[in-house]
């Protein structure tokens, strides 16, 4: 069974595995909704707050995906950050009542104990289960025991 990770040490604000910023490209793909794929350097013409809002004023459950790691995240500078933290504080309470999970997909590269700590502040922060898996059907497996939790 799935259970939150519990954080500690120190917080930190913001969701570590969104990148923002002029220079970031990230996808929000829904199409293979439930299950949310956050793909880094794709370029869609939206800013990813923009991406977030259409997917949460759709009302319905969802599992985010991702296979990229926090470390990514070295050229955000600190508004681009303190941008990031102010917007997940607005959409906290959509997103936590339509998120069931975030998966990160491993790919054969263990994710760092650091990454797995800022992993598990955001998991306590907003209030849904953040794992790991080794690969995409393994993640789809997790996301799929994560929405009939909820059932």
């Amino acid at each position: 069974m799935l259970e939150p990770l519990r954080a500690t040490g120190r917080k930190r604000s913001g969701f570590p595995f969104i990148v923002f910023g002029r220079n970031s490209a990230m996808l929000v793909d829904d199409s293979r909704a439930p299950f949310v794929f956050l793909r880094p350097e794709v370029e869609t013409g939206l800013s990813i707050e923009e991406q977030f809002q259409r997917l949460l004023d759709k009302g319905q459950p969802f599992v985010l995906m991702t296979d990229h790691s926090p470390d990514d995240h070295h050229d955000e500078s600190v508004e681009e950050r303190r941008e990031k933290a102010l917007f997940f504080k607005k959409v906290k309470d959509r997103l936590r009542s339509q998120c069931r999970g975030m998966i990160v997909i491993e790919r054969g590269k263990p994710t760092s104990g650091p990454a797995r700590l800022m992993a598990a502040t955001a998991s306590k922060v907003f209030g849904f289960a953040v794992a790991f898996a080794s690969d995409e059907n393994e993640a789809i497996r997790q996301g799929e025991a994560l929405l009939a939790r909820e059932e």
